[in-house]
């Protein structure tokens, strides 16, 4: 989804509780205090405004009257075309998802015990919607299997704003109970396992305008539903949860016969219920969460496009049901549209929906949001970027759901590489290298949300879009091309039309690859920070050739990062690349090249997330080059424990203890052991011989190793 302002709402203020800015390679990340983030926030979106960088979206109605079919002139301060304004539909996605769960806070979508008994194969939905009080009447049906008997009664999801007259069993009415949102409808008998239930539910209200907006467009109504992540229940009685997608869903829906009602899936009919109305029956027969299930309504302009599937032969239509105002804009906006179905569908497999259609529906919100079949579209700025991020969602969020929103990155993350991706097929290499360099993030934090309650965390710009994408990007570095398509495939076809964790993506890619992915999932998906290198090189001339040394220390606190690095060693005539697995603190690489080398450059395609400083070239072989030495101990300041580390020039007897600030000896960590040339590590837990655990504060690790005394101080805090 992508979103930023809703014009029709002006207390829209949002505090991002994680930093948000990305940082060119070689530089630090500025972290703000949490006291200054709200200042901040508003300070950043103060600087877009000034600059051009954020749009607002108009207010409702300010433009030309909506059944003037040509292009309105662009109001001033807005630039439908402007890529550089597209780029930024991210960051205001991520301040609206934030916002909206921030209305949902008290709807979390928790799964019932009754629930887990019954599987939700179809959704009726019947509804009259009158613009003109802001109110419906729905009829829904909820057929579903029972999973785990005997089960005597059913609990949906419905917001208590909506009054439920009656409800039926098998076309029986049976007694129900609808309190805390929560509705429990008594069925007829006690269904066992294997068995089908049919419950119907008439219902009236006005639905929260959180997630069933009403608004206007030159004097016309304008009315939309974003249900993302629990708002379906705000509109009509369902299970409201990702891991179970009905079969298949119809919406029958009555508006005064001026307006235009666009849904998911194929108008199957229209009809005439009574003189001034007209009913629209959409029906998709692809299995479909409830926040994807969608309405839009308008006097639409509606203007069409055809995609040819990747047999040759398949058609299915791409239809746009714009403001009539702005369908010049839109007609140029939404152009690259079936190019882009094709390429994604060479790359991933079949657009996922080809029995149906892809299209967009203009709303009020800025932005989009991508639901399945008809991507919600803001009409107030157009750029290949928020099209294709939208698009990419049909397969990354719409046919594969992230089970629960911990792993949200496997939607938002996966759509915002493919713009990425896009860029690659349409402008080349350097464009693909230019849209990630864009997307950095080397803050703190982990792309798997620990608290999938926190909507700060889920919607974190920085880590659910921005770090979440260089996941994908870095994995297809580290598979390469043929590995990493084929797993992307492979997850398709295993999990289409359902959901998945990033434990099933993982397996997947696995599969495909014929690699561990548990270091990479792990220290990327699970874990925090980027990699740090310090790299080094030595070169001594060798008959036919140079023999090259080359030294790569991570520099980082916490962890060590498992990776394959791609080197270039430079020379006059080209140079050569190699390369290499990094898994420790420090490492060696031995190479023997022809001719000479000029200079060694790590990662030179911009395959990994990480900062790089070079140390030059050594007068001597790195690994025997001084004394031995202690290095810094990480973490420092530590607790519980710290990894005290040394470098050796030549194998030795290795002694090491730790000391208080009297020279006292606290704990001994190395007595006499051989250890061979190179860098290692040993662990202080900050206790002593005894295991009693040490005060806070200043200690020393002394270590003798060959003769050669040395000395480091250590803090620990508790």
């Amino acid at each position: 989804m992508i979103s930023c302002y809703n014009p029709q709402d002006s207390a829209n203020k949002t505090q991002l509780k994680k930093p948000s800015q990305s940082v060119s390679p070689g530089r630090r990340p500025i972290i703000l205090e949490s006291s200054m983030r709200p200042f901040v926030s508003l300070l950043l979106v103060a600087c877009f405004l000034v600059t051009g960088l954020l749009v607002v979206c108009l207010p409702a109605g300010s433009a030309l009257a909506v059944n003037t079919i040509p292009a309105a002139p662009v109001p001033e301060g807005i630039p439908y075309t402007d890529e550089a304004v597209a780029r930024q539909h991210r960051y205001l996605e991520s301040m609206t998802k934030v916002r909206l769960m921030e209305m949902f806070a008290t709807q979390e979508a928790e799964r019932t015990a009754n629930q887990e008994q019954y599987d939700v194969t179809f959704y009726d939905l019947i509804m009259d919607v009158e613009s003109s009080t802001e109110t419906l009447v729905g009829i829904t049906t909820i057929e579903a299997v029972v999973l785990a008997g005997p089960l005597s009664t059913m609990e949906l999801n419905l917001q208590e704003n909506m009054t439920v007259s009656t409800t039926t069993c098998a076309g029986q009415e049976v007694s129900h109970n609808h309190a805390d949102n929560l509705l429990t409808v008594n069925l007829d008998r006690p269904y066992d396992e294997g068995e089908e239930i049919s419950v119907t539910v008439t219902y009236a209200g006005a639905p929260s305008s959180d997630s069933f907006g009403w608004s206007s467009y030159g004097g016309a109504p304008l009315v939309w539903t974003l249900s993302e992540p629990y708002g379906a229940r705000n509109w009509w009685p369902c299970k409201d949860l990702n891991t179970d997608k009905a079969d298949s869903v119809a919406l029958h829906v009555t508006v005064d016969d001026n307006l235009i009602v666009a849904s998911n899936g194929l108008l199957e009919q229209e009809t005439v219920p009574a003189p001034g109305k007209r009913t629209y029956h959409w029906r998709t027969r692809y299995p479909i969460p409830t926040y994807l299930v969608s309405l839009a309504i308008h006097p639409y302009a509606v203007f069409s496009d055809e995609y040819t599937g990747l047999d040759g032969e398949t058609t299915m239509p791409v239809d746009n049901y714009v403001i009539p105002a702005y369908q010049g804009q839109a007609s140029v906006g939404y152009a690259p549209t079936v190019a882009m179905i094709t390429a994604f569908a060479q790359a991933f497999g079949e657009y996922p929906f080809i029995e149906e259609k892809y299209g967009h529906a203009h709303f009020p919100w800025g932005g989009g949001m991508e639901h399945q079949t008809l991507s919600s579209m803001t009409y107030e700025f157009y750029g290949a970027y928020l099209v294709a991020h939208e698009l990419a969602h049909q397969w990354w969020g719409d046919m594969i759901t992230c089970a629960d929103f911990s792993h949200i990155w496997l939607n938002e993350g996966f759509a915002t590489w493919c713009e990425a991706y896009w860029q690659e097929v349409h402008n080349g290499p350097e464009a693909y290298r230019e849209e990630m360099a864009d997307a950095a993030y080397y803050g703190p934090g982990t792309v798997f949300v620990e608290d999938p309650e926190d909507f700060y965390d889920i919607f974190d710009y920085s880590l659910t879009y921005q770090k979440a994408s260089w996941v994908v990007h870095m994995l297809r570095g580290q598979l390469g091309d043929e590995d990493f398509f084929a797993g992307l495939r492979l997850y398709r076809e295993n999990y289409r039309y359902g959901s998945a964790t990033t434990e099933q993506f993982q397996e997947m890619m696995e599969q495909a690859s014929g690699r561990d992915l548990t270091p990479f999932i792990q220290q990327w998906i699970y874990g925090s920070g980027h990699p740090y290198y310090q790299v080094n090189w030595n070169t001594n001339p060798v008959p036919g050739g140079t023999h090259v040394q080359v030294r790569i220390e991570q520099l980082q606190l916490g962890q060590v990062f498992d990776m394959a690095i791609d080197l270039r060693l430079e020379a006059l005539l080209g140079g050569e690349r190699v390369r290499v697995e990094n898994n420790r603190r420090v490492q060696y690489y031995d190479f023997t090249v022809t001719g000479s080398v000029s200079g060694v450059v790590l990662d030179p395609d911009d395959w990994i997330l990480c900062e790089v400083t070079y140390g030059g070239i050594s007068d001597v072989p790195l690994a025997a080059a001084g004394a031995p030495r202690l290095l810094a101990n990480v973490p420092n300041p530590f607790n519980p424990s710290t990894d005290v580390r040394f470098e050796l020039p030549a194998a030795a007897d290795v002694t090491m203890g730790v000391y208080d600030i009297s020279g006292r000896l606290v704990r001994t960590l190395l007595a006499g052991e051989n250890h061979a040339a190179g860098v290692h590590s040993v662990r202080w837990d900050g206790r002593d011989t005894a295991g009693r655990a040490q005060a806070s504060g200043t200690y020393f690790v002394r270590m003798n190793a060959g003769g050669e005394w040395g000395l480091r101080k250590i803090t620990l805090v508790q």
